[in-house]
């Protein structure tokens, strides 16, 4: 490969490249695949354009994955995807995302969605620009299936949708909603945690899903006081006994939220000794005597406190 590079790059600086790649580009699969790595080397951006969506798979790949940085313009892309199979097509809407190609995604993205539908379209949503994604996404968010990139580009825009189709449901089918789409509010959490500390507490789903039962301390982290009390609203007792408050979130919110909503959580949480231990454990020992004066249930011995289940 180093004789290959070497190789490539003194045909490149003499201008004979070309005729080289096209020599082995009309032989077999190893040759053609000799040649992918020359013309990336010998920075042949023409030779790469023409082969985005080449039937050979290496061939291909070589060409996606360094037509970013030679400057391979966006109609190339255009062109190859006019006709690609759908692995392909895929494989071209990903290199476009990663190459962050904004202007292209704009451009293509209703024709995409009307060629190929819905789910072809939301591929493209996570590189195009606000008011795009403001137009679409009520409409797509049905269809998309992984929220990772689209929530951390468009967090607020990704939470508008998902309020607005929460708010259009009867209380009945929020539990539904909830178990499919957590996933899109998980990922905007980290730009915007109040925001989905205040879907949780407007919407609340009977059971805290799986996508987020584990960010319960990014939540308390932003509003200890918030997730008290989302904990002692109408969902809070499914949220308690889902094994969301794992030891480092009680001891967030003992240290963080205000004495009087700590103490109040103890009430409710009463009957649950161990978590109460380790939410009063973390307290500081001069708030410990007035938060066991009013919570019940409190433990005779300490080791009561840590082990009693």
């Amino acid at each position: 490969m180093r004789q290959l590079a070497g190789r490539a790059r003194q045909l490149a600086a003499e201008g004979t490249l070309r005729p080289v790649l096209e020599e082995l580009d009309g032989r077999g699969p190893y040759e053609r695949g000799i040649a992918a790595v020359a013309a990336a080397v010998g920075r042949d951006a023409d030779w790469v354009a023409a082969r985005l969506a080449d039937p050979d798979d290496f061939v291909r790949g070589q060409a996606l994955r360094v037509a970013g940085r030679l400057g391979v313009p966006d109609a190339a892309y255009e062109a190859a995807l006019d006709d690609a199979p759908a692995a392909v097509r895929h494989q071209l809407v990903r290199a476009m995302v990663r190459d962050g190609r904004t202007a292209l995604a704009e451009r293509m993205v209703d024709a995409v969605r009307d060629t190929w539908g819905d789910a072809e379209a939301v591929r493209l949503l996570p590189i195009c620009g606000h008011e795009t994604v403001a137009r679409l996404l009520p409409a797509l968010f049905h269809a998309v299936h992984s929220w990772k990139a689209l929530g951390a580009r468009h967090p607020a825009l990704v939470l508008d949708a998902a309020e607005g189709e929460l708010a259009a449901l009867p209380e009945a089918l929020r539990d539904g909603w909830w178990q499919r789409n957590a996933h899109a509010v998980a990922s905007a959490l980290d730009a915007e945690p109040l925001r989905v500390l205040g879907l949780l507490g407007r919407y609340a789903p009977t059971a805290l899903p799986l996508a987020l039962r584990g960010r319960l301390g990014a939540l308390a982290a932003a509003d200890p006081a918030g997730v008290v009390r989302l904990l002692l609203g109408p969902g809070g007792y499914a949220i308690r006994r889902s094994g969301a408050l794992r030891r480092s979130v009680l001891c967030r919110l003992a240290r963080n939220a205000p004495q009087q909503v700590v103490v109040e959580l103890g009430r409710a949480m009463g009957q649950y000794t161990r978590d109460v231990a380790r939410l009063a454990m973390a307290l500081p020992p001069a708030e410990r005597g007035p938060f066991w004066g009013s919570s019940p249930g409190k433990p005779k011995t300490r080791t009561e406190m840590i082990l009693k289940p």
